[in-house]
């Protein structure tokens, strides 16, 4: 006789098809929902925000583990079905796309006053900006989030790494990223044609000035919005490019380097030495 967490499970997997628009695959099995939320380490007094529940595959666990769960479903079947079952107690379905708002203002509506920690397998097409928003946002202590394999990889990536990008330097100006396991297309429903990653994100523990790692993202974005040109040349919008062949010398790099040579510090480095320049 199937336990009742298996019953659960199986009645999730009969939901509403996956919608392509909307990035979706779901988790197909509970033990890999399980190993997510165990990877979350929450305390019991903890609350979560998950973004992009679909059936409740990760919903279910989390709410064994914390304190409150906020899960906010861009489907309005799903987050009706899901609400059905779930909301009510330790679990509050929202519907609506995460990204419309501030973070923190799902929080509210879903009766968190404090912080919280991200929890989430993100759907394809949006897992960048919501990753971005979560760690630019004060309310998110912590981020364990599936995504694609690849942007797991951008996100984490250091100087040399062949994934490494503007996203890199962007993510390390507010989180230190590291990835904790792989799960195979096999995993979810529809099997996608990739595989996919789970990343933890946590905040820095040295926050940079506010002024200079906005001077520094910008540099690197103009830095990697062209990288045939060398730094330098993709520099000039801003000044001349002696100027910047002067400042890159100065911190030791030759002045036909390309963006993906600098680290994020790199670049904090370049924009304090042209400052006011």
């Amino acid at each position: 006789m199937p336990s009742q967490h298996e019953g659960r499970a199986r009645r999730a997997s009969a939901g509403p098809p996956a919608r392509r628009k909307w990035g979706q695959h779901f988790l197909a099995r509970p033990e890999t929902a399980e190993r997510i939320a165990d990877a979350a380490r929450l305390e019991p007094g903890d609350s979560v925000l998950e973004i992009g529940p679909g059936d409740g595959a990760l919903t279910r666990p989390l709410a064994q583990r914390a304190a409150r769960v906020v899960a906010v479903e861009i489907d309005p079947l799903r987050a009706r079905s899901l609400a059905r079952e779930l909301d009510g107690g330790r679990v509050a379905v929202l519907q609506g796309d995460a990204l419309s708002r501030p973070l923190r203002e799902w929080l509210a509506e879903g009766g968190v006053a404090g912080d919280a920690v991200l929890v989430a397998n993100l759907p394809y097409n949006a897992a960048t900006p919501i990753v971005q928003a979560a760690i630019e946002e004060p309310a998110i202590r912590r981020c364990v989030v599936t995504v694609q394999k690849e942007v797991a990889r951008r996100l984490v990536a250091r100087p040399g790494d062949d994934a490494y990008g503007y996203l890199s330097v962007r993510t390390a100006a507010r989180a230190v990223g590291r990835i904790l396991f792989d799960l195979p297309p096999g995993a979810f429903r529809p099997p996608p044609k990739v595989t996919s990653s789970v990343v933890a994100l946590e905040p820095r523990p040295d926050p940079l000035d506010p002024d200079e790692r906005d001077a520094a993202l910008r540099l690197a974005s103009l830095g990697f919005g062209v990288r045939r040109k060398t730094l330098a040349n993709a520099l000039t919008r801003i000044a001349p490019r002696a100027r910047w062949e002067e400042a890159l010398a100065a911190l030791g790099f030759d002045a036909r380097v390309r963006a993906e040579r600098l680290s994020l510090e790199d670049f904090l480095a370049l924009a304090r030495a042209t400052a006011g320049r």
